[in-house]
């Protein structure tokens, strides 16, 4: 009894031995196998590259972290591409002009120009940019040139007027800016100075003299291809219509003048712009008067961009011009006294209800605020 207890301790040390002893030979034999986590050992972990397709062909992509094997893989490693791999280090893209806008284009750094000769080429490409300019430029001014040697041929053309029907001797002289005594004795019209369609009267001003024009009788105002008729009368409408109350009126070069319209004046005379007269404010069939005594010497639409436009004569003289009516209640031949009403307003090109009002003095353009009293 006494040795049992004796040797039962001992026992149990010697089995705690052992299980230690075993436990230390398993760690041992378990250590050859052991294998570190992924995450530990991927700096050593070989990837094999994705395979890229182009054209149809399997291409490898060359690893771009590890510049030995981008080097091998350059230098024609079996498989590789070097010349034209997606994301080799050989591989510049450059954007090119196509005709649909931007593309891409693949080159290798090889094919690249030295600095110097980058800079030549781009000085080259510059000559050609140039050359491309000049030469676009050069296609571009062609119509012009086509244009400005037709207008060489208009212009020995437009020394001419061809007679339209509705044309009179006064509308023609007033398109040209020139007198109508000096065009009716240039192109040797004698009484009772009948124009015809299709004629072609000169309009050349020189050669005239002033004592022939001061001589010249009263040319009538007669469409083309029409005689005058006998004396002009006062149109009824035009009476009826006529401005009444009191008038004020200004005394200029032997003629009384008054405002053709009341509105106030929305711009001015311009002797080198393309105003060559005044506009007035007004409304939809406004009245519009004669500024004058006078004659109608045309009233039409066949001057293009005038509208409706009603010429009077108050002297041999002196024209006055009323245009972008919408409509005219008198006609040529027709008497006229100062205040009567020749037309009803209408719109100007601009969309804008108003008169334009122009003066006319041996045919040239003359501001109308001249002749105009204050208001």
């Amino acid at each position: 009894m006494s040795v049992s207890n004796r040797t039962g301790p001992i026992a149990n040390h010697k089995v705690l031995r052992c299980v230690a002893a075993i436990s230390l030979l398993l760690l041992a034999a378990c250590a050859s196998d052991y294998q570190a986590p992924m995450d530990d050992r991927s700096s050593r972990l070989e990837r094999t590259p994705p395979m890229i397709v182009v054209d149809g062909q399997s291409v490898p992509a060359t690893p771009r972290n590890r510049p030995e094997i981008a080097a091998a893989s350059s230098a024609g490693s079996p498989g590789s591409n070097s010349n034209g791999s997606v994301g080799a280090p050989a591989t510049v893209v450059r954007p090119v002009t196509v005709v649909a806008g931007i593309g891409r284009t693949t080159i290798s750094r090889s094919d690249l120009p030295a600095a110097g000769d980058q800079a030549q080429g781009s000085q080259s490409q510059g000559s050609q940019s140039q050359g491309s300019q000049s030469s676009a430029t050069a296609n571009s001014t062609r119509p012009a040139e086509t244009l400005a040697n037709a207008g060489g041929t208009q212009s020995g053309a437009a020394n001419s007027h061809t007679v339209a029907r509705g044309d009179t001797l006064y509308s023609i002289a007033w398109t040209h800016n020139i007198d109508y005594r000096r065009l009716a004795l240039v192109n040797n019209l004698s009484a009772p100075y009948t124009i015809y369609p299709g004629q072609q009267l000169n309009l050349s001003a020189s050669g005239v003299s002033e004592s022939a024009i001061s001589a010249l009788p009263d040319i009538p105002a007669s469409p083309a291809g029409e005689l005058a008729s006998g004396t002009g009368q006062r149109p009824q409408a035009a009476i009826d219509a006529r401005r009444t109350g009191i008038v004020t009126t200004r005394q200029v070069e032997g003629v009384s003048w008054q405002w053709p319209a009341d509105g106030r004046m929305l711009s001015m005379f311009s002797e080198s712009g393309s105003s060559r007269g005044v506009d007035i404010a007004g409304v939809q069939g406004q009245a519009v008067f004669a500024a004058a005594d006078g004659d109608v010497v045309y009233a039409g639409s066949g001057i293009q961009g005038a509208g409706n436009l009603v010429i009077l004569r108050h002297s041999a003289r002196h024209l006055s011009a009323y245009m972008y009516n919408r409509r005219m209640v008198v006609s040529e031949g027709d008497r006229v006294r100062a205040g009567d009403k020749v037309a009803e307003m209408g719109s100007g090109p601009s969309g804008r209800d108003m008169l334009h009002f122009e003066v006319r003095v041996d045919g040239k353009p003359t501001d109308p605020v001249r002749f105009l009293p204050s208001r």
